[in-house]
């Protein structure tokens, strides 16, 4: 059996392979390889063998900008989830146990089938565990600038990365270091930090990197550029909506939920609605640097 040693936004993980080697399948976890095998926040094996079999209820299917879950609680309250892509093909079967601690996965399909169910999985996994230590899986494009994190907001398509592109291109020492799938969390004197992580969209930017945050706006199109403060509830429900959520589990929601009220008592959310030019970049930047 092959074994590998995580660290991602200083969590320990441990992934173990029966018949796969798990560099050639999650290549964008060589930067947060560890050699900190103690006390893992949990334990995956990967097990092609494994015939999926249903035992629990099914709570529902729940659709993401890529993929979906279709979720399954067993009795002692553990899940059985099957991971899907955009037309319905099943691509891995992940069964956990009821502490949460250690899973077990079997992957389907041709090799992007199988590279795309492991990484989802491994991605609600970290959702799941992180979720009690003030972690959020958060959906932005990042920005490194003169030492702060600054995150860019919003559904797909809104204009993230270009706004991302923008500030790499005009404002002078930014650097991109996630474009898709960061994690924000609190540390231990209450600050929010963002970290790069082994997910990011369609661009392979993995960077084992963690900045304070500098700010954070949601990016909206428009034919003006304009931004605007936003007040503590919609605050709360543009971040609810930027991060990875499990609202059929009411702890792991509350818990996520508690993260972001933490955030948001030293961290304003602002709302862009900009064109995708210099000054859209420039007024953003100008605006969360004060």
């Amino acid at each position: 059996m092959q074994k590998k040693n995580y660290t991602i936004a200083g969590h320990h993980i441990t992934i173990e392979a029966i018949d796969i080697e798990i560099e050639e399948f999650l290549p964008s976890f060589k930067p947060f390889e560890s050699e900190d095998a103690s006390d893992p926040l949990f334990t995956l094996t990967i097990d092609n063998s494994i015939q999926p079999s249903w035992r629990g209820e099914k709570i529902g299917t729940f659709p993401c900008p890529s993929a979906k879950f279709e979720v399954h609680r067993m009795d002692n309250g553990a899940y059985q989830i099957l991971v899907m892509d955009d037309n319905n093909i099943p691509c891995a079967f992940l069964q956990g146990d009821a502490g949460n601690k250690h899973f077990d996965i079997t992957t389907r399909g041709n090799e992007s089938n199988k590279r795309f169910g492991l990484n989802n999985a491994i991605m609600v996994i970290f959702t799941i565990c992180t979720a009690p230590h003030k972690t959020l899986l958060m959906h932005s494009s990042v920005v490194e600038h003169e030492g702060k994190a600054y995150m860019f907001l919003g559904a797909s398509g809104r204009g993230k990365s270009t706004h991302s592109d923008l500030w790499v291109e005009h404002i002078e020492g930014s650097t991109l270091i996630n474009d898709d799938n960061p994690v924000l969390r609190i540390s231990d004197d209450g600050t929010p930090v963002l970290y790069g992580s082994p997910w990011s969209g369609k661009r392979p930017i993995y960077k084992n990197v963690h900045y304070p945050i500098g700010g954070m706006t949601a990016i909206e199109q428009e034919k003006e550029n304009r931004i605007r403060k936003e007040p503590i509830p919609t605050a709360f429900g543009i971040l609810l909506c930027s991060c990875s959520t499990m609202k059929f589990d009411k702890k792991i929601h509350l818990d996520i939920c508690g993260t972001i009220t933490e955030v948001l008592k030293t961290t304003a959310v602002h709302t862009l609605s900009c064109r995708p030019d210099r000054e859209a970049a420039e007024l953003s930047h100008s605006t969360l640097k004060q």
